[in-house]
């Protein structure tokens, strides 16, 4: 049973209680997409991933997964996906292999067609070399690896990753992207939920941002960025501007900030047509030591879409 998409959420709503987690949530996802789920803690990335998996059932609306409804067809669902939790819930006295046999004996069909599949993936994630070691004695990057391994051990089409470089060096982050992008080359899906900006803007095709259960914002990283329709603007003064508010009240700007002393950091509308009359503003009063103009960054993305009120 094929479908075009990997994945269908058709207006899915879910509530513990008096919460609802996730409300009137739609999007698809793309085979062979590696898709992202940006959103502050509480906002339902887990819940929609749960639901996605099955782990969960929708109180309203539908979830597709390869054209399976998760609700009524969750077995064949299940040989389907690959999933890395948060945490990585791996047995630590165990070696790396004795952690896959135990996920090969509950997933694979085939144990000896898995005792190839596993030493092409302890090869993948270069951990061939340390397949006998406990994993307690692995590093942050390591267990995250393996737990990439266990995930792809049974073949399937499309892998959960619930951040995906938590607790993970430079290192470590860095080859990790590079084996979900050379898995998303061999065909694999991926949806990935992180609160790391950089890794879903360099990582994701497209990002849907989720805020109290419902879809915000929809579209590639290059896209959302461009859709802000303004500039981040960085001035340093001597001495530094006493009165920001007052001061800028002619142009039109937003979200000033002073990220240090002599700096202050704010968003203007079409920044480059008015950077000469800010030029202008800033030398009467003060000597400018530099001006910076950017386009938005995914962190003023996501701050414009969800705001800036700290989260439980």
């Amino acid at each position: 049973m094929e479908n075009k998409n990997a994945i269908e959420v058709k207006s899915v709503r879910r509530c513990f209680g008096s919460l609802t987690a996730v409300e009137d949530l739609s999007f698809e996802v793309d085979k062979g997409e590696i898709f992202g789920l940006l959103g502050p803690n509480g906002a339902g990335k887990t819940t929609t991933i749960n639901l996605m998996l099955g782990l969960l059932a929708p109180q309203q609306g539908k979830v597709l997964v390869l054209g399976y409804d998760v609700a009524t067809q969750t077995r064949q669902v299940y040989h389907r996906v690959g999933y890395v939790p948060q945490d990585t819930n791996l047995y630590q006295d165990l070696s790396a292999e004795e952690n896959l046999w135990h996920h090969a004996a509950l997933y694979c069909q085939d144990l000896k067609v898995a005792g190839e599949r596993m030493q092409e993936l302890l090869n993948f994630t270069s951990l061939w070399q340390r397949r006998k070691d406990p994993v307690r004695n692995f590093s942050g990057g390591m267990k995250r690896r393996l737990a990439l391994a266990r995930a792809l051990l049974h073949d399937p089409d499309i892998i959960f990753f619930d951040e995906p470089t938590l607790g993970v060096d430079v290192q470590g982050r860095f080859a990790l992207w590079e084996h979900i992008q050379l898995q998303r080359e061999a065909g694999k899906t991926f949806v990935i939920s992180t609160n790391n900006m950089t890794e879903a803007d360099t990582l994701c095709d497209r990002l849907l941002i989720i805020d109290h259960g419902r879809a915000v914002a929809l579209n590639t990283p290059e896209n959302l960025k461009a859709d802000m329709r303004y500039d981040v603007v960085s001035i340093r003064t001597s001495p530094p501007v006493t009165e920001p508010q007052s001061f800028l009240s002619s142009f039109p700007v937003q979200n000033i900030s002073r990220p240090q002393p002599d700096e202050l950091r704010f968003e203007m509308q079409g920044a480059e047509t008015r950077v000469a009359s800010l030029i202008q503003a800033v030398s009467r009063d003060y000597q400018l030591s530099s001006i910076l103009i950017a386009r938005p960054s995914l962190d003023d993305v996501f701050l414009f879409h969800t705001g800036r009120a700290l989260r439980e």
